[in-house]
């Protein structure tokens, strides 16, 4: 099948084999495949309305070793219009997502929780640092969840990273081959009756915006090799503390935090309509009763430190 009927690369063949010449093709096969080739091409968005759908036969010869590919034949293609649906599920998105390892704070008990990246469902990010040792994940804490618990891994941000598991089972610990400060970006689908989890793996990098630093292009730089505090300096004029984990992909003030009462990282969750103490008066679901330790003043000569293993930090 194809959504074009021109790109080679562009036909998905079903998994349905038949050694008959009455083909009976089941309607939810042709449905979930067409789905899957729409959101490929179109950014994970449903199909609205009618749309072409082109299909084609291929037939082939088995037997005695031979390969699948003897004797093969296509048929012309045949242009339909049809009209896809999401059938109803029971399985719904998480509302959270936690990770635990050696050397993520107290090992192997601190469950750390990712935080949502901000407007976005199913998506959940964090900083931690791998010392090329193990983690397990889960949507709650002690759900032990491995390697093979992840349907898609994206290294392609990470040159030279891979990641495996220990063992083939689903509880296998995830294992990085280097050591250093990562972000993890957990992106999670409903597809069918399945949920599906694809985790995007890149350096630890944050970011700096706004007044404070004299530019809403922002200063990014990279986490220390070691186990250690995140620090910033280079802030140029009195402002407000705008600050974000990088996840790419996705826009700063969707992973922006700030430091609540100055010592303790607050990943934004509410609209932040002119600044930090606006927002968590206003906008905040409920409002936050002491709105003004959400709002952090920097300047020339003030320095940021925080501790991602913990998510504690300063401003002095």
């Amino acid at each position: 099948m194809s959504l074009d009927g021109t790109d080679e690369e562009g036909w998905q063949e079903l998994a349905n084999e038949y050694t008959s010449t009455n083909i009976k093709v089941p309607a939810a096969a042709v449905n979930a495949a067409v789905l899957d080739m729409y959101r490929a091409a179109n950014d994970d968005a449903d199909p609205e309305g009618e749309l072409p759908l082109y299909v084609r036969l291929r037939a082939y010869l088995t037997g005695n070793g031979t390969n699948d590919s003897f004797g093969e034949v296509f048929s012309n293609a045949v242009a339909l219009n049809v009209i896809s649906y999401d059938t109803p599920s029971d399985v719904t998105l998480p509302t959270a997502i936690y990770v635990c390892g050696n050397s993520i704070d107290v090992a192997w008990t601190t469950w750390k929780p990712l935080a949502p990246v901000y407007g976005k469902e199913g998506r959940f990010y964090t900083m931690i640092y791998n010392n090329a040792d193990g983690f397990k994940w889960g949507f709650k804490p002690n759900d032990w969840f491995g390697f093979e618990k992840i349907n898609e891994w994206d290294t392609s941000n990470a040159p030279g990273l891979t990641v495996s598991g220990n063992d083939g089972g689903t509880a296998g610990d995830i294992i990085f081959n280097q050591t250093g400060w990562f972000t993890l970006e957990f992106i999670c689908k409903v597809v069918g009756s399945e949920l599906q989890t694809k985790v995007i793996v890149s350096p630890g990098q944050v970011g700096v915006i706004g007044n404070s630093i004299g530019s809403w292009d922002g200063i990014v730089t990279s986490m220390p090799a070691t186990k250690t505090s995140w620090t910033f300096n280079a802030f140029t004029a009195t402002g407000e503390l705008r600050a974000y984990i990088v996840v790419p992909g996705e826009d700063w003030w969707r992973t922006e935090f700030t430091m609540y009462k100055g010592e303790t990282v607050y990943y934004r969750d509410f609209d932040i309509p002119s600044d930090w103490q606006a927002g968590a008066a206003e906008k905040a679901n409920p409002p936050k009763e002491d709105p003004e330790n959400y709002s952090q003043t920097v300047g020339a000569g003030k320095t940021l430190t925080v501790n991602f293993d913990n998510n504690t930090g300063s401003i002095e």
